[in-house]
């Protein structure tokens, strides 16, 4: 198993674990950020198909189907899909949900008018190759003219977080080349663990930190036009103060994650 696939299968497990889905099963009753609900009545037609990638349980499936949109909802995680199932039919909701892997959608070509990959998501695909793999998946299902809507962590660097980011540095510039073994896969990867009521799991969670411009050049490959580019404390700044997407106390709101409206 190369590291790579470590990482995706550790990523999988930690999400499938009896403690996340109790955390996810409370965090697909909160519905869309208010980020998220500008974007989608601004960009999406009413009325039309929505691919919801890495749906998880349902947070913002749920809401969509609500809308009037033809939903379906995929993640790679089944426990996931189990849980978004379950939410979905006591609302009864006829949502589509299924497993699946973002770099391979198994779903045929020019088949939704919108897809949406929200919160941390695409950023928790490792490898840069996979997340190219996903956005090229993305732009083959949508329709000509179709409209897709990315979050993702943007990396940035302050006076808390400066040192942690020299550290990462050092790892993956200077003795990851002379052969010391470092779990990191590129440079802006990053490990954590969660919070679930007040204790911290031994399961740790991956995630890439991006750069805006290596993520707009992603887009650019896969064929996108780029329509936006922005934080997500420009889009909605009550999600910025209310710390949406946090990944702990020092994380900043105001600067990650960015949203990208991406036009095929």
């Amino acid at each position: 198993m190369t590291n790579i696939q470590k990482v995706k299968q550790d990523s999988i497990n930690e999400f499938g674990s009896e403690v996340t889905q109790g955390k996810y099963k409370k965090i697909a009753i909160e519905g869309l950020w208010s980020s998220e609900e500008v974007l989608i009545k601004k960009y999406f037609m009413s009325g039309t198909s929505i691919l919801d990638i890495g749906c998880g349980s349902g947070r913002t499936t749920i809401p969509l189907a609500k809308m009037g949109y033809i939903v379906f909802g995929v993640d790679i995680t089944p426990q996931m899909i189990d849980s978004a199932k379950r939410i979905a039919a006591d609302q009864n909701l006829d949502i589509n949900y299924r497993v699946g892997d973002a770099t391979d959608l198994k779903l045929d070509s020019d088949s939704f008018s919108g897809a949406i990959f929200a919160n941390n998501g695409w950023v928790q695909i490792p490898g840069k190759q996979n997340r190219q793999k996903a956005l090229d998946e993305i732009y083959r299902v949508l329709k000509p003219g179709g409209t897709f809507i990315l979050t993702a962590h943007r990396r940035y660097y302050a006076i808390n977080n400066f040192l942690p980011w020299t550290v990462r540095w050092i790892k993956y510039y200077i003795l990851k080349p002379i052969g010391i073994k470092i779990d990191e896969i590129e440079f802006g990867d990053l490990f954590f663990r969660r919070h679930v009521d007040n204790k911290q799991l031994k399961q740790r969670q991956f995630i890439h930190m991006t750069d805006v411009a290596e993520v707009e050049k992603q887009i650019t490959k896969s064929g996108f036009k780029l329509i936006l580019s922005q934080s997500m404390g420009e889009i909605a700044k009550s999600d910025a103060e209310s710390m949406k997407a946090s990944l702990s106390k020092n994380f900043n709101s105001f600067k990650s994650p960015f949203f990208y409206v991406c036009q095929k």
